[in-house]
């Protein structure tokens, strides 16, 4: 019954930041001038895993990109999502986006340090990458903040988020998945008004979603321990409609597997300028009580 009542539950997948742009020719995007370069990403396998170590080695390769193609040094914490940089240090510059990216080499290497006497082992991705500007500024302005409860849940912890844009605008959120799939968390069918006014603090769910059986209760991945996981928080000037037959509602605990990927979303999100929209990725965990 809680699930016909609107409870909003995701199961977690661990998540890659990664939205991969697949060319077109009718996307207003690719008028824009691209360039491949190839890249090599490094990252320390001391206290991680093979398969983080290798994301992160990816993340690496990607930043190079980047800065190579934008022509600006880009901090190892700015963050690379959906193939494209962001954060404030780079909010005066045009924003770069991979569109493609081939693995050409991989795999795991011995890097000798000064002054150590045992090598250090590294993860190794030697990668060609496709990188476009998008043309355009971010309206100075037009910012927000947004926040998580808590930055580590245990499974079956409820999420809370906390949105505060300094224009009014219309609150776009989404869960993205590790599969590159994506969910609508609002507007949902049970709370479709998502304007919310400059400066004001938008609680998500709030106390009124809570009665109403509405939550975001996490979980992680069946057999595993840890599950990394994103939200995006968008926010626009003018209101933009997502097609709920294309991007599922994460409403039901359980989905389909039917809802659109990242690609799909990220094609409708270039048509609004840079000016027009402010946007927030927010990583966070889930660990496993067992």
């Amino acid at each position: 019954m809680d699930n016909l009542r609107g409870r909003i539950q995701f199961y977690k997948r661990l998540f890659y930041f990664s939205f991969l742009l697949l060319p077109s020719l009718c996307n207003p995007i690719f008028a824009q001038d691209f360039q491949s370069v190839t890249v090599v990403g490094m990252a320390s396998m001391e206290n991680v895993t093979k398969e983080e170590a290798r994301r992160l080695a990816i993340e690496d390769g990607m930043r190079n990109a980047v800065e190579e193609v934008v022509g600006v040094n880009i901090l190892a914490e700015t963050l690379v999502i959906n193939f494209q940089t962001s954060g404030d240090i780079i909010r005066a510059i045009p924003y770069g986006r991979v569109l493609e990216k081939d693995i050409l080499e991989e795999g795991v290497s011995e890097l000798k340090a000064v002054g150590k006497s045992t090598p250090s082992l590294m993860y190794r991705v030697k990668m060609k990458v496709k990188v476009v500007k998008e043309k355009g500024d971010a309206d100075p302005y037009f910012k927000l903040e947004a926040t998580l409860n808590r930055a580590v849940f245990n499974e079956n912890d409820e999420m809370v988020i906390k949105v505060q844009p300094q224009r009014d605008c219309h609150l776009n959120i989404f869960c993205i998945l590790e599969d590159e799939k994506v969910f609508i968390l609002l507007p949902n069918r049970y709370r479709r008004n998502n304007f919310i006014k400059a400066n004001e603090t938008f609680d998500f769910p709030d106390e009124s979603d809570k009665k109403a059986g509405m939550n975001l209760r996490v979980h992680t991945l069946p057999g595993e321990k840890i599950t990394h996981e994103t939200i995006y928080i968008l926010c626009l000037k003018q209101p933009l409609s997502f097609d709920t037959a294309k991007f599922e509602e994460g409403i039901y605990g359980l989905y389909a597997g039917k809802t659109a990927f990242l690609n799909e979303l990220i094609k409708e999100i270039i048509a609004v300028p840079l000016s027009e929209r402010a946007e927030r990725f927010i990583k966070y965990e889930v660990r496993s009580k067992k």
